[in-house]
């Protein structure tokens, strides 16, 4: 039974397997908040108000590699594994799940400069989408009432 109830035989386990799979629920939208850092700007391609949640976002990772603070989602998720009696990490997330599988540890300012480069160039084509679309509606503005128009998206 005691798989089933988390290895806490006095509160029946519900609470620490509650804790567990809210941990690890966690620990999924941590890496979805990871992905949108890194390729968030790109989704403002096409949603250019993505940029609304992806500008602060970046603005938190520049701080947060600058100073050392910590992840309030590293620090929810530790809390949760702690009252569902699983170990926190004795690092950050990033350092837990990604240095040494995705770069070499040595490299770490090499990865951060390459997910900058990311998002420079994915906030340069998100300006260039918009200049463009603000162009073509000048220009299907600008044209004479009687020709023939076509829908803008």
């Amino acid at each position: 039974m005691e798989w089933r109830t988390g290895g806490n035989p006095v509160s029946g386990g519900r609470k620490p397997l509650a804790a567990q799979l809210l941990a690890y629920i966690l620990l999924g939208v941590h890496f979805l908040v990871l992905g949108y850092l890194i390729f968030g700007g790109f989704a403002a391609w096409k949603w250019p108000g993505a940029l609304f949640a992806h500008i602060p976002l970046v603005a938190w990772a520049i701080v947060s590699s600058i100073f050392p603070l910590a992840c309030p989602l590293t620090e929810a998720e530790n809390g949760l594994r702690q009252a569902g009696g699983l170990l926190p990490y004795t690092q950050g997330f990033v350092e837990t799940y990604l240095a040494g599988v995705l770069y070499d540890p040595h490299h770490v300012n090499r990865f951060r400069a390459v997910i900058g480069l990311l998002v420079v160039v994915s906030w340069l084509g998100a300006w260039w989408y918009a200049h463009r679309r603000r162009a073509v509606r000048r220009l299907l503005d600008s044209a004479p009432p009687n020709s023939s128009r076509l829908p803008v998206n």
